[in-house]
């Protein structure tokens, strides 16, 4: 593989799946398989309800999110990213693949 290639297989995902009510599973190109708490992709959010459009300062107060926040649906947005229909009724935000392998290597170094 060329170096573009091995970043794009880091951040080419080549399956998802749920882990328990918790957590968000993803088998990446690279042979990488993450797997990420679902109140982590939640925090993460960067839509205008969530983070200031101009600055990019979180708006989102932490202690807000419960730790057992849960993903009623979890669907594509065309090849680039995940949008999740969340239990705290927020659905508005858009979660690119190169977010979710960050969130994902964040949680792995930090043992999660």
């Amino acid at each position: 593989m060329t170096a573009r290639s091995d970043a794009q297989a880091r951040v080419t995902a080549v399956g998802i799946h749920r882990v328990g009510d918790a957590a968000l599973g993803i088998n990446w190109a690279d042979g990488v398989t993450s797997e990420i708490p679902l109140r982590e992709i939640r925090l993460a959010c960067g839509c205008a309800v969530c983070r200031d459009e101009l600055t990019g300062a979180p708006l989102l107060d932490p202690e807000s999110i419960p730790g057992n926040i849960g993903a009623y649906r979890i669907a594509p947005v065309g090849n680039y990213a995940l949008t999740f229909d969340w239990s705290d009724s927020h659905s508005t935000g858009i979660f690119p693949w190169e977010m979710l392998r960050a969130l994902a290597d964040r949680s792995a170094s930090e043992g999660r």
